[in-house]
Formats: structure tokens, C-alpha cells, sequence
């Protein structure tokens, strides 16, 4: 039994009201449903795929921790400071990645990670350049790291008056910036790449199998994305009228319509045994709920900007939604290629 081809894996992550979208493709083999074992994409794209792996690991493994993680920090650090405050024990152990073991390991696994990735072809200077700039960041960062841990911890803030806690500080914050400032651009730089090879494996779906039910969930994965991403623009840009919302709502309106009229029309292609429904038949079931959800949140973002009304509740929610779905698709796929790995074993 071969893997499925689903290679829009993406994991969605946010910090405050900004949405950093990344992607992954987990399998990228033919489709169940075909006996045709040419890859989808290339070599070429295939090593692209690869050398992604890292950054999207790393950056979500660290980063998306440690922003929250620097955000409380900062946040109580300024608040307990200004109040000449010695309260200091929810400044504990901020930067722990993990409650066992070596908590700090993510950190060292990630910088080791992207400097190994690095070397590798293909090369890709914009991408090879941030990589090295994130790790060399991390290593500066996680000496340091472990003595704010360790210094609040053992509230050694009450010896010095403070002395040490303002040091580091004033260390580690241009390090946090820097280290953002990167991982933003790695965002960018890693979301145009995957946008690209997205689109490449839908074409190469459609050519072998047509627009199956595989093909409609993927198409409609992709779309979900692009709204979100096309409603976070417009907002940051100030271009969020109604019209603009209406284009974007528009389309995913009609890839959920196109993919849900394909199931309904389809119910042996999406369970072929009319009973059971096993983790290599097509998700769109545990799907449907959460991409309806997002459209009806699109649609209260759209009210919203018509009717002058406050956007942040609906806007997040909208993100919730789409993040919901995300999480939802990553279930079934890794069920899907775990439960295929262990036929095949």
C-alpha cells in the first residue's frame, strides 16, 4: 500500500493578532487510487521539500514557544521593574521548551539542524543565509536563556537588587528582536517557496487522477490558506473594504461549494466500503465542519468591516477557525500515513 499524496501539511501558528502559516509536505507519493509510481515533483522539488524540513521544524519547535514565552517574560520583567517590585517567581522558567529531561534540548537540536541543512543542495542563498543567522542567534541565546531561568528560579533577584536580572536583560533582548526579525523572513521566504510546489502537486494530481476527492480536500487546503493570508494583508495594508473581503470570501465559497458537491455526489470514492471509514480513505468528512466554520468567519469579517464594527473578535476568530482546520487535516494525515506504515511493515 503506497502513501497518498496530501502535500499541503500546514501548521498554522500565531502571536498576538499575526498568523505565521508554514508548510510541509509529509508524503509525496502517488495516490492511492493510481498504479502510476512516478513521483509527483521532481528531484529538484522533491530536495526543495527536504530542505525545507528543518526550518519549518525548528521554527515552530523554538520560535513559536519561545515568542509567548518572551512576550509574558518581557511583559512582567518591564511591569515588576517600573513597581520596584521584588515579586519576581512568575518569571520562572520561561524558556523551557520541555517539563522533562533536558528542557533546553529543542534549542540545540534546532541550531544543529539548520547548520547541517545548510550545505545542502540545492543551495539557496536567501534561504542558506537566514538559516545560518537563525542558528548562530539560538547558540547566543541559549547560555543566556538558562541563566534567567536559573537566576529567577532560585531568586537570586533578591541578593543583587536586581543587578544581574537588568544584565541579562539588556543581553538577551536584541537577541529575541534579531531572532524574530529572522524567523519572520524565514516565514516569507519558506511560505513562497511552498506556495509554488503546492500548486506544482495539485497540477501533477490533476494530471494522474483528475479532480478526485483527494484533489478537492488539497485544493481547498491551499485556498484556506490563501484567504487567510489574503485577510491578514488587507488588514495590515488598510485595504480591508468590502469589496476586497468580497473577492476573497468569493473564492473560498466556491472551492468549499465545488469540494463538498464532490463528496456528496461521490460517497464511494469517499467511503469506498459504505460502512467503516479506515485512515486511506479521503478525509473530507472530518474536514467539512471546520472549513465550513472558517467561511462562515470570513463572512463575519466581511460584516464586520461593512457595518464599521469593531473587526478583532471576528478577525480572531477567523484565525481560530483556520487554525482549527489545519490541526484537524494534520490528525487525519498523520493517522492516514501511520496506519499505511504499519500495512506496509
Amino acid at each position: 500500500m503506497k502513501k497518498v499524496v496530501n502535500g499541503l501539511l500546514v501548521v498554522a501558528i500565531f502571536a498576538a493578532l499575526i498568523a505565521y502559516k508554514m508548510g510541509l509536505f509529509h508524503s509525496l507519493l502517488n495516490g492511492l487510487n493510481s498504479q502510476d509510481t512516478t513521483p509527483l515533483l521532481s528531484q529538484e522539488d522533491t530536495a526543495i521539500v527536504t530542505k525545507m524540513g528543518p526550518f519549518i521544524t525548528c521554527v515552530n519547535g523554538v520560535d513559536n514557544k519561545w515568542r509567548g514565552s518572551y512576550a509574558r517574560y518581557h511583559d512582567t520583567y518591564e511591569a515588576q521593574l517600573a513597581n520596584a517590585r521584588m515579586v519576581m517567581w512568575n518569571l520562572q522558567t520561561k524558556f523551557r521548551l520541555q517539563q522533562h529531561d533536558d528542557p533546553y534540548t529543542g534549542v540545540l537540536s534546532c541550531a544543529e539542524g539548520l547548520e547541517a541543512v545548510i550545505k545542502t543542495e540545492p543551495a539557496d542563498a536567501e534561504l542558506d543565509k537566514a538559516g545560518a543567522d537563525y542558528a548562530q542567534t539560538l547558540r547566543q541565546l541559549l547560555p543566556l536563556v538558562q541563566e534567567v531561568d536559573t537566576y529567577y528560579a532560585q531568586n537570586d533577584y533578591e541578593d543583587d537588587k536586581m543587578a544581574k536580572g537588568k544584565a541579562l536583560q539588556a543581553q538577551i533582548e536584541p537577541l529575541f528582536q534579531n531572532l524574530f526579525a529572522t524567523s519572520d523572513n524565514i516565514h516569507t521566504i519558506v511560505a513562497a517557496r511552498n506556495l509554488a510546489l503546492q500548486r506544482k502537486t495539485l497540477d501533477a494530481m490533476e494530471q494522474r487522477n483528475g479532480k478526485d476527492a483527494w484533489w478537492h480536500t488539497e485544493n481547498l487546503m491551499l485556498e484556506a490558506r490563501l484567504a487567510a493570508d489574503g485577510i491578514e494583508a488587507l488588514i495590515q495594508q488598510d485595504r480591508a473594504t468590502t469589496e476586497n473581503l468580497q473577492a476573497i470570501e468569493t473564492t473560498y465559497q466556491q472551492v468549499y461549494d465545488a469540494a463538498k458537491a464532490y463528496a456528496d455526489s461521490h460517497p464511494d470514492e469517499i467511503r469506498p466500503d459504505k460502512k467503516t471509514s479506515y485512515p486511506t480513505d479521503p478525509f473530507w468528512p472530518q474536514l467539512e465542519s471546520y472549513a465550513s466554520s472558517l467561511l462562515s468567519n470570513i463572512k463575519d469579517v466581511r460584516r464586520n468591516i461593512a457595518n464599521q464594527q469593531t473587526l478583532e473578535s471576528n478577525y480572531n476568530s477567523m484565525i481560530n477557525s483556520f487554525n482549527r482546520l489545519v490541526e484537524q487535516y494534520n490528525r487525519s494525515n498523520d493517522s492516514r500515513n501511520r496506519y499505511i506504515d504499519s500495512m506496509n511493515s
